[in-house]
């Protein structure tokens, strides 16, 4: 799973194998609730899934992973039972969301968190 979070938008993709499970684009969850509503989500589709999730995060700030609770205040990516979450870098100028189909960039973040892990 890729999650991604720009200044107005939240964007999800979900992939097993090849297969393209779930897109989604989202304005981000309110203040108030901070992180419960991202934590909420990744648990409830590991548990839809019946697998832990490896979720690759993107945000434009370091901070935007410690308010949702996806990674701690040195940018270390949370663990659960439910998801492992892996901080990507973010890279020089924000792209702006092109429609609900352009997920080229969340696709390409799947790719280098493949490549990644067979290092591992």
């Amino acid at each position: 799973m890729v999650f991604k979070l720009d200044r107005d938008w939240v964007r999800l993709i979900l992939v097993q194998g090849e297969r393209e499970l779930l897109r989604a684009s989202l304005p981000p969850p309110s203040r108030f609730w901070a992180g419960k509503p991202a934590t909420a989500l990744l648990e409830s589709l590991a548990i839809w899934l019946d697998t832990r999730l490896r979720v690759v995060f993107a945000a434009a700030e370091p901070a935007d992973g410690w308010s949702l609770e996806l990674t701690d205040e040195l940018g270390t990516g949370s663990r659960t039972m439910f998801y492992e979450v892996v901080p990507a870098p973010m890279h020089g100028r924000r792209q702006r969301l092109r429609g609900v189909d352009d997920f080229g960039d969340l696709h390409r973040l799947c790719l280098l968190d493949r490549v990644a892990g067979v290092d591992r």
